[in-house]
């Protein structure tokens, strides 16, 4: 990318708050400040995604432009019922542009506007909310009709073009909201238009007496096939007659019961017969809707269902010059989809300046962006960034609990300003969840303006727009009409003044965040890069006369101004001082340009996990600068110019620190600047630290979205935390750089909160209700423990290697062992032996391990041990075991009869090619069985009632209901689990997950009828789940959770009878009172003795129950509690395909 070189007036931003912690919380009543600001340059905002300012607006629900296309389609502003909650309200592109031409967005310091799907929406209505009150159209862009063209309620080509334009002249980027994985529902009105489906009643139809919205369904045939094949046909999954039906993974389901595109299908199938009939209607008079560049693409083009939907969205690109896309229910397309829609746009942005060269914004230079809604990502780095995303919808920010600014902004900064192809979108009010309360925006906004990485602004939390109408739908009235009349004017100022300072400095979503000082609260933000430089301070809780530290930022005798009221002062003495506006924010920028050399270091400082780095050295406004890497005085350094490389982390050990001191001089005075870079262990993971709370039981860590991808645990496996110095646990997730965690104990607490999304951790971290970098409690245990010794081999095989070593000491405790074969850490143990497995025969291997405490102090490596592997077919008999159990990750802990045991928790298993089991292959010498039990590596433990299990030489499997069985399990046989039910509800739905994967769409999937009088049935393939965790409901509100805990059934068939009793076996009578059965809820297997395997009546003594005595049972969490996705669902309209019943369906607007 060509770097421009731009210089921007470096400024000192001093806000004050009239609190110290808050929930994003309230303050004492903010009045407006009348000044308004002065412009502090007259050059043009540096623009980066890292600080946009990204405003949000349904289109249709902000300003009416043109209120003759209001009715397009036929659709009314009002229901028949008088109601406007879900229909179109006028808003267009001529009221943004509009709007846009008044300044208000610049005015607001917007830089980048994301708009709702433009494209066209189906024509009718579905029914609205949970009780089908109101009639529900597609004005919110989710329930796409076709890709191609316009929908006439947004405007014609042109309006779009002007619009695109008119921001792009303003320096703002224009962001689509795009949807890959579903189109809309069906509607009477597109049945009766284009020809497919079976109704008995027209488009106009209205409930009548005693009907809903959702009455519609009765008058809908689904189970004509043929009627239906004209719809989208194979291209999606439904639930009608003829279509494949949705899946139960995030990848088929279908979200909110919409047609779920087959985005998997790599073929071509043919062109969807809906379009074929729609485009063979529309002439010539529908050019002005049609979006040229997708004009060719409105054929047969022999591709996949997939590859008409990139095309169709980059055509849109390509037409008018779009800079990005908002992602919709990202999770539910494949990655590699996502990855072919940002090549493509990216592609036709390219070719979109290349055409238009004196188009505004022809000139920019920044790549395509995309940001994705994936429901409950947090701060964290997913797999999502390696397949097109430049960003992520943050969710965790809306509700966070921010028990200090410092805080939120330190780990904000922290995790997205030191990571170049990482950042996040925050917000405090969204179409999906709620809006923040009216009462508090002021200081809400102040919050959301000035946090670290990107930000989005929902339209009228500017203005404290009310929440609307919302019937039987609590989402709907997030999307009211913009407040035009009822603008609180104290708001929007000073949304306007800070969103105004945001978008003039970089530094300010981009720059490093350091802490000033504590009374006021100050902090400074600085941006050194590709030769921009800028800089921020931002104090909190000014009251009249202020004094506020700038001496980190500004030398003495700069002439600063506040940029929020319009004073100006001198800095003397290291400081700046303002009288502070009524809202408490001093916004200083310094008067004119610096004349002192610029210095920069890419990277910028921070972790490295190479051998050596690379950094190059940059300088400007000097011919040349010196450096040291030491840590002295630069200026007696090393020269460099520009562009000079210098390589680091050769005589670095982990965890070693490097200070790069820069120094410059030219006629005006002299620069520093100063980077630090750290040395990782690429093995050595990722520490948590907790400070328990007095009335928690031990703590435990629930971990996901890893980053690299590790086995996680299921809720009720999360690994213990050790206890360390005084309150403080620790744990060490292996070989990752990126997770989110929550930290929960066995007596149901956990923090963050029931269907809170967890910390997201991209470095160690300390938490004690809030995070830090490094022990608060001071320098805690900062001394390693001594190196293992006595480092040797046990016993030796073809295939294994038995290692063990002489205990370590250190002065807490050690907390664990790493085994490294060569540089490659292979495992992690508490105990002082270990093997290694599936080791090839005759092949020489060196060894080493390290010992660790609590505190992540990692000790200095053993001396090394090499060893040999026997030839080929020298090694002892052999045992195979296929387990398949209710543990994510299995450890077998075992020993050949007689012989010594494995260090617990034993060897983790190995997948296996029989889906849903593990395996592990274990060589016993000279012994005739395997003794062994099993484990999820955290505690829990299936001992057979501490009995253990025996396995005799040869091939075994353990299957899930405890038995044992010789040979290798049947992999046609599959993970599926049947359910048959009797309950009180005549149309019974079952809402599942394979226990740890992901929830089906709310209310689940419609249970069939049973060859069994009485009773409902569902067949479900868990995949590689050992249970399937499920609740019950009957499709409208009412549910059957267990109490909150859910039910969970191991793979085979099960009866849930009357009052809850569950017994294994289907049915043979309608059920009765009589009915026992065990619970489902119980972790499988934990008190059954008997075994079906040639073994002697007599087993032998069992391990002492010491080493496997199982842990207390933690319970699972409350129903939905791992599930944040299910409660966005919006109670909405009746699903497409399901049979016509009284009972209620959802609809997910945006997931």
């Amino acid at each position: 990318m060509h770097k421009r070189v731009r210089k921007i007036t470096a400024l000192f931003v001093a806000v004050m708050f009239f609190a110290t912690s808050f929930f994003i919380h309230p303050l004492p009543s903010a009045q407006a400040d009348s000044a308004t600001p002065t412009d502090i340059s007259d050059k043009k905002p540096t623009f980066s995604w890292d600080n946009a300012n990204v405003y949000f607006v349904l289109t249709d629900r902000f300003k009416d432009g043109d209120p003759s296309n209001n009715n397009s389609y036929g659709r009314p502003s009002r229901d028949a019922t008088g109601k406007n909650i879900g229909t179109f309200h006028g808003g267009d592109l001529k009221g943004l542009t509009q709007k846009l031409n008044e300044g208000y967005f610049t005015d607001l310091g917007v830089n980048a506007i994301w708009i709702t799907a433009p494209y066209e929406q189906i024509h009718g209505f579905v029914g609205g909310g949970n009780g089908g009150d109101f009639a529900h159209y597609g004005y919110h862009g989710y329930y796409a009709l076709d890709f191609t063209m316009m929908d006439r309620n947004m405007g014609t080509v042109e309006d779009m073009r002007e619009f695109v334009d008119t921001a792009h002249a303003q320096g703002i980027r224009v962001v689509l909201d795009v949807v890959m994985n579903h189109p809309g529902y069906n509607t009477l009105k597109d049945m009766e238009e284009y020809g497919f489906g079976s109704k008995t009643v027209g488009a106009n139809w209205t409930p009548g007496n005693g009907q809903t919205w959702h009455s519609v369904h009765d008058y809908i045939n689904y189970n004509d096939a043929s009627a239906w094949s004209k719809w989208w046909n194979t291209w999606v999954r439904a639930g009608i007659a003829g279509y494949e039906p949705g899946g139960s993974n995030d990848l088929t389901q279908l979200v909110g019961n919409l047609p779920d595109f087959r985005t998997n299908v790599t073929n071509n199938i043919g062109l969807a017969p809906l379009l074929q009939t729609k485009w063979a209607k529309e002439t010539t008079a529908y050019e002005r809707w049609i979006v040229p560049a997708a004009a060719p693409l409105r054929k047969d083009l022999g591709v996949a269902p997939a590859d008409y939907l990139v095309k169709w969205l980059a055509a849109w690109v390509e037409e008018f010059g779009i800079d990005g896309f908002r992602a919709d229910t990202a999770k539910h397309v494949e990655l590699n989809r996502w990855q072919q829609l940002k090549n493509e746009a990216s592609a036709a942005l390219d070719r979109w300046r290349q055409n238009n060269p004196d188009k505004p914004g022809a000139e920019w230079t920044e790549v395509f962006w995309m940001t994705g809604e994936v429901w409950g990502h947090g701060v964290g780095k997913s797999e999502y960034f390696n397949y097109g995303f430049d960003s992520v919808i943050n969710f965790s920010f809306q509700g966070a609990n921010i028990n200090s600014p410092e805080g939120v902004y330190s780990d904000y900064a922290a995790k997205l300003n030191n990571d170049p192809n990482f950042n996040v979108l925050s917000y405090i009010s969204s179409h999906d969840t709620s809006l923040y309360d009216r009462g508090r925006l002021i200081q809400a906004g102040t919050a959301l303006l000035l946090l670290p990485g990107g930000v989005q602004i929902f339209y009228g939390d500017e203005t404290a727009r009310p929440f609307g109408e919302t019937g039987s739908d609590p989402q709907q009235g997030t999307r009211s009409a913009m407040n035009w009349d009822n603008i609180n004017p104290n708001v929007l100022s000073h949304w306007q003044k800070v969103g105004q300072f945001r978008n003039n400095h970089i530094a300010v979503g981009a720059g490093r965040h350091a802490k000033i000082a504590d009374s006021p609260y100050t902090f400074s933000r600085t941006y050194a890069k590709d030769g921009i430089e800028d800089k921020v301070v931002v104090a909190m809780n000014a009251s009249g006369s202020t004094t506020v530290n700038v001496s980190p930022v500004f030398p003495d005798g700069t002439l600063v101004r506040d940029a929020y009221t319009g004073n100006e002062a001198v800095v003397s003495g290291g400081t700046a001082t303002f009288t502070a506006g009524a809202n408490g924010l001093i916004l200083i920028e310094q008067i004119g340009e610096s004349p002192l050399p610029l210095l920069f270091a890419d990277p910028a400082g921070g972790n490295f996990k190479t051998d050596t780095l690379t950094v190059k050295l940059q300088v400007r406004k000097a011919d040349s600068g010196k450096y040291t890497l030491d840590g002295n005085d630069p200026q007696q350094g090393i020269a460099f110019t520009d562009g000079t490389e210098v390589t680091i982390g050769e005589n670095m050990e982990f965890n070693d620190k490097l200070t790069l001191r820069m120094h410059a001089v030219n006629e005006d005075g002299v620069s520093t600047q100063q980077y630090i870079f750290t040395k990782k262990d690429p093995n050595a993971g990722l520490s948590v630290h907790f400070k328990k709370p007095a009335d928690w039981g031990t703590p435990h860590l629930y971990f996901y979205e890893t980053s690299p991808k590790v086995a996680e645990p299921t809720w009720a496996e999360a690994p213990v935390m050790t206890r360390g110095t005084g309150d403080w646990y620790s744990y060490t997730i292996d070989g990752v750089d990126n997770a989110t965690v929550i930290f929960r104990d066995d007596k149901g607490r956990q923090n963050p909160g029931q269907n809170q999304p967890g910390f997201p951790l991209t470095a160690d971290g300390w938490y004690d209700g809030r995070w830090h970098d490094s022990n608060p409690d001071g320098q805690g245990d900062t001394e390693a423990p001594t190196a293992p010794t006595g480092l040797r081999a046990t016993a030796v095989t073809d295939r294994t290697v038995s290692l063990a070593w002489t205990a370590a000491t250190d002065n807490v405790g050690v907390a664990a062992y790493d085994i490294f074969r060569g540089t490659e850490k292979i495992g992690s143990t508490e105990a002082t032996v270990y093997t290694d497995t599936a080791l090839s025969p005759e092949t020489a291997y060196v060894y080493s391990v390290k010992s660790r405490d609590a505190a992540g102090n990692v000790s200095a490596s053993s001396d090394p041990l090499e060893v040999t592997t026997e030839p080929a077919g020298t090694g002892g008999n052999q045992v195979t075991v296929y387990y398949k159990h209710g543990f994510s990750t299995p450890y077998m802990h075992y020993r050949p009869e007689g012989g010594e045991w494995t260090a617990v928790p034993g060897v983790r298993m190995e997948s296996s090619e029989v889906a849903g089991y593990s395996k592990l292959t274990v060589d016993i010498g000279t012994a005739q069985r395997l003794e062994a039990c099993f484990s999820n590596g955290s505690g829990q433990w299936d001992s057979n009632n501490q009995r253990n299990y025996f396995f005799g030489v040869g091939t075994w499997t353990y299957s899930a209901n405890g038995k044992i069985n010789e040979g290798a399990p049947n992999p046609s046989a599959g993970n599926q689990v049947t359910v048959y039910y009797k309950e009180g509800f005549s149309t019974p739905y079952m809402h599942y997950r394979p226990e740890g994967g992901e929830w089906t769409a709310v209310p689940g999937v419609r249970m069939e009828s049973s060859e069994v009088a009485g009773y409902s049935k569902l067949t479900v393939d868990i995949g590689t789940a050992q249970r399937l965790e499920a609740c019950f409901s009957n499709g409208s509100g009412q549910w059957d959770s267990n109490n909150g805990k859910n039910y969970f059934f191991e793979i085979g068939t099960w009866t849930f009878s009357s009052y809850g009793n569950i017994r294994e076996g289907a049915p043979t009578v309608p059920a009765s009172a009589e009915e026992t059965a065990g619970s489902a809820g119980l972790e499988p297997n934990q008190n059954q003795t008997g075994l079906e395997s040639p073994l002697p009546d007599t087993l032998p003594d069992p391990e002492p129950a010491s080493e496997i005595e199982p842990a207390p049972v933690v319970p699972e969490p409350p129903a939905f509690e791992a599930v944040p996705e299910t409660l966005s669902i919006l109670r909405d309209a009746k699903s497409v395909g399901l049979p016509h019943s009284g009972d209620s369906r959802v609809s997910r607007l945006s997931a």
